[in-house]
């Protein structure tokens, strides 16, 4: 068996899931900020990106992700719309000045979402965003993968 330190639970930790982490946030860093800083990103600026999917096809007893079950379509396809939305209005306030070297994609599981719908997002990102050939990472949920490679 492995040792136990409780030492180690002693004190709060932010979770690995979060970038910067939620000590990071304040109220001194808002939209105004968050334009400016895309404003002024010099041309070439290499940009990783990461495609949170908050739905899975069902929750985890294990997960400690923020997310609910992919059950609803119209919920699915309104957040795929915003995404869309937000990578159209980031794309034009980057004017072309970052190139995309990674897409990471995450959740919840983007398994929740159709092969079609995960498809239209990838083209959406690398054709609205400079990006060449990034790498691209994708956290699945194992449970919703059939034996022949393809998800739904």
């Amino acid at each position: 068996m492995w040792p136990y330190h409780p030492e180690l639970l002693a004190k709060p930790v932010p979770r690995y899931t979060s970038y910067p982490t939620a000590l990071e946030f304040h109220s001194g860093c808002g939209t105004d900020k968050y334009i400016q800083a895309l404003s002024d990103m010099p041309p070439g600026t290499p940009l990783s990106l990461y495609v949170h999917i908050p739905y899975c096809q069902s929750i985890c007893w294990y997960c400690g992700c923020n997310t609910g079950a992919a059950n609803k379509t119209q919920r699915l396809t309104a957040y795929l719309e915003a995404l869309e939305n937000e990578f159209a209005l980031i794309g034009q306030l980057l004017g072309g000045r970052g190139k995309v070297r990674r897409i990471a994609f995450g959740g919840g599981s983007p398994n929740a979402i159709t092969t079609v719908d995960f498809v239209r997002l990838l083209d959406r990102i690398t054709t609205i965003f400079v990006a060449g050939s990034p790498e691209i990472s994708v956290e699945l949920d194992p449970r919703g993968l059939p034996l022949n490679g393809h998800w739904r």
